[in-house]
């Protein structure tokens, strides 16, 4: 048995091939079994040892495997589209958004043969046309500083330039994408399913997460544009208000006293957005939330997660229950019903950065330049917004103090977005003695999302810790990365 397989696999393949047709029987053989089929040619008549090119994934490809994806053998659906039969597609990622570019043209050669199997006379041939190499916008050493900056956790980044350029996009599991080209095995496509230490999985286009205060921002700038409030306006921010039966408190104990939108964006006020929620409603809230792309497909890759805003038809839908003013309230601070990717809100933290443009995020340099959405007469109340996110980080108030770089302005907003509730969480900890590990899924997803620099913003920056426990931490990991990028002259300090 020179290629080391079951006989009955052989068979069946064999017994598969029609009249006039081929049948590819092994991959990837040794030297060894090619010289020991070529040596037992005169009883090996009609099989062929064909040289094929091989896709190989360089360096530590778990850092890039979630952007460029995988090939993998034509399957049956493939074939039916016009593969041709051994050949590799792209399943994912790049390999599949530029697939026909990469993969060229194959070529043939129609053969005349006798009874033998020996050709006689080449009845005709097309050569085969070399793909071609497609240019990324991706970084590889932004793109391993955020890797690497994740550490242990599981989660994403998004870096996108103001332009729209994807500079970075991490996720956390990843895979080897040289698995599937030399043929992946049922076990180990388990794995991948289980998403335990491996996952194909992309966190950051896929992962649909609430968005806790990182919605904030974009909430402000409507009660500006709707008139609700402005620049100098002071609201009273107890510790706690009471609506009805139901008690919504803030993070702070104590409160925040009387306050305007300053302090609330950069301290992070939960009672001052239930106010402000409330003077908006449910209505207002949704429409301004699809100006800034939430509950829409970005259009990097099909298989992104549009997320969802939340809205009585959408509670009525899920749930068969109406819509509360309570529920007003939980989603003016980003928990409810709201699900984002990171990737949207990379998006939607442009349009604030670009004074209410965003571009549409681009893998290669053969895509077009476009803007995807456009916010006008806002840019008064963006600067106002860009000047609340500033303080975040420069302001010792700031829930973000801790990521301040002196020679870089940066302009965040964290973003602790709770699983179960708080109760239920401080219960938890105590039971298992403040192991995190031991409840990590019932942990708050923890966000960071920002730009930099202020006045010439040249990146905008999405970093998600999975059951991160505390927005702290992201701010933590996105100070890693910027630090990263300007110790590599990949973005420059403020002028």
């Amino acid at each position: 048995n020179i290629l080391k397989e079951p006989k009955e696999k052989i068979e069946k393949k064999i017994d598969s091939i029609s009249y006039f047709s081929t049948q590819v029987l092994a991959n990837n053989i040794s030297h060894d079994q090619v010289f020991e089929i070529l040596s037992h040619k005169d009883i090996l008549k009609n099989v062929d040892v064909e040289i094929e090119p091989k896709r190989i994934y360089l360096g530590n490809p778990y850092i890039y495997a979630p952007v460029v994806g995988y090939v993998q053998e034509a399957n049956e659906e493939n074939i039916k589209k016009g593969a041709p039969l051994g050949s590799y597609v792209g399943q994912m990622g790049v390999e599949k958004l530029f697939n026909k570019q990469l993969e060229g043209t194959w070529g043939y050669k129609e053969v005349e043969r006798d009874v033998s199997g020996t050709t006689v006379k080449i009845l005709g041939q097309q050569n085969p046309k070399k793909g071609e190499n497609i240019r990324l916008t991706i970084n590889y050493k932004a793109q391993q500083i955020a890797y690497d900056a994740l550490g242990n956790y599981k989660g994403a980044v998004v870096i996108l330039r103001n332009n729209g350029d994807v500079l970075a996009l991490v996720s956390k599991l990843s895979f080897d994408p040289n698995d599937f080209v030399n043929g992946i095995s049922e076990q180990e496509w388990q794995q991948l399913q289980k998403g335990d230490k491996i996952s194909l999985f992309n966190r950051a286009v896929q992962g649909a997460y609430p968005p806790g205060s990182t919605i904030k921002p974009f909430l402000i700038f409507a009660a500006l544009q709707e008139g609700i409030i402005t620049q100098d306006t002071y609201l009273y921010c107890p510790y706690e208000i009471k609506i009805g039966t139901y008690t919504f408190k803030d993070w702070k104990p104590g409160g925040f006293g009387k306050i305007n939108l300053y302090t609330a964006l950069a301290g992070s006020s939960d009672v001052f957005m239930y106010q402000i929620g409330m003077k908006l409603g449910i209505k207002t809230i949704d429409e301004y939330l699809q100006k800034f792309g939430f509950g829409k497909s970005v259009g990097l890759f099909r298989y992104e997660s549009k997320g969802v805003i939340a809205s009585p038809q959408y509670k009525y839908k899920m749930f068969h229950t109406p819509w509360y003013l309570g529920d007003t309230i939980t989603s003016a601070i980003g928990q409810a019903y709201t699900l984002v990717t990171p990737l949207q809100l990379a998006v939607a933290f442009s349009i604030i950065a670009n004074d209410g443009i965003a571009y549409k995020p681009r893998l290669s340099y053969i895509q077009p330049k476009t803007i995807l959405y456009e916010i006008k007469n806002g840019k008064k109340d963006f600067e106002i917004i860009k000047n609340a996110l500033e303080l975040t980080v420069s302001s010792p108030i700031g829930t973000a103090h801790h990521a301040f770089i002196p020679n870089l302005t940066i302009c965040g907003k964290t973003g602790t977005a709770q699983v179960i509730t708080s109760e239920q969480l401080n219960s938890l900890l105590v039971q298992n003695n403040w192991d995190l590990n031991k409840i990590r899924k019932y942990l708050p997803q923890a966000w960071f999302a920002s730009f930099a620099p202020k006045h010439n913003p040249q990146i905008i920056m999405v970093v998600l810790l999975e059951h991160g426990y505390d927005s702290y931490y992201a701010a933590a990991v996105s100070k890693k990365i910027y630090e990263g990028l300007l110790k590599e002259h990949i973005i420059e300090p403020d002028k």
